[in-house]
């Protein structure tokens, strides 16, 4: 199996309404090419979800991948969302999958939907190519630095077990340059007053939108800038 860890995809944009609109996918630090790559034959694209029970909000993220995908040439024959409507048999729809997104959002909540569905199990036997969105890339290392993004997070546990596909610590949408965390909504300063103090005594990898981290066996390939913080200390890396 071989995974795509990244902060986002960009397969779309929100205007004023909050309402997704489908772009071609572009190769900016690659992505483009990498997806080429690994996906010859577009059969299958299985979108796993964050919150499972936001049926509206996953069949208007299908639209738009299927749509987005067919833009760039690759025209999925199948889109399918794997939510709590079918749980119940997703090794069978992910077992064939050409592509599984893992969408970004609450890392606690998305955690407990995968291990209800046996999600490690399953990626363990998998053959395509699986990207990970965010929290979706988080959720697939082995420890899940999960800092608050909003004030309702605040009472989340900090460190959760991920499904231990890799071993860094990835903070996504982390920009290296200007030190600051990539999300414009939060009433948190996240970086000084979560992410600096988790990096005491540990090494967390900041990725910032756009950038992107291939794992292919025991080959991994850092596309796009990547950022080391160590003790509160950041270091480019990538």
């Amino acid at each position: 199996m071989a995974i795509l860890l990244s902060s986002i995809l960009p397969t779309h944009y929100r205007d004023e309404n909050d309402i997704y609109h489908a772009i071609a996918i572009d190769d900016t630090n690659h992505l483009l090419s990498i997806l080429q790559k690994y996906i010859t034959n577009p059969h299958k694209l299985v979108l796993v979800a964050n919150d499972p029970y936001n049926e509206e909000k996953m069949d208007e993220k299908i639209i738009t991948l299927k749509e987005s995908f067919t833009l760039s040439n690759m025209p999925f024959k199948s889109v399918i969302a794997l939510d709590h409507r079918n749980m119940d048999i997703a090794k069978e729809i992910l077992q064939d999958a050409d592509l599984i997104i893992l969408s970004g959002g609450k890392c606690p909540r998305q955690k407990e939907f995968f291990d209800q569905i046996n999600l490690g199990d399953i990626l363990s036997t998998h053959k395509g190519l699986t990207i990970g969105i965010s929290a979706g890339t988080m959720n697939l290392g082995n420890i899940v630095a999960n800092f608050p993004e909003e004030l309702a997070d605040l009472d989340e546990p900090r460190w959760l077990q991920g499904l231990g596909f890799y071993e860094d610590i990835i903070i996504p949408h982390f920009d290296g340059e200007s030190e600051e965390y990539q999300l414009d909504y939060s009433e948190l300063d996240i970086v000084k007053d979560y992410i600096f103090p988790m990096s005491m005594g540990k090494t967390l990898i900041g990725m910032p939108n756009y950038s992107y981290i291939l794992i292919d066996g025991d080959t991994k390939t850092y596309y796009g800038d990547i950022y080391q913080i160590t003790d509160g200390i950041v270091t480019k890396v990538n």
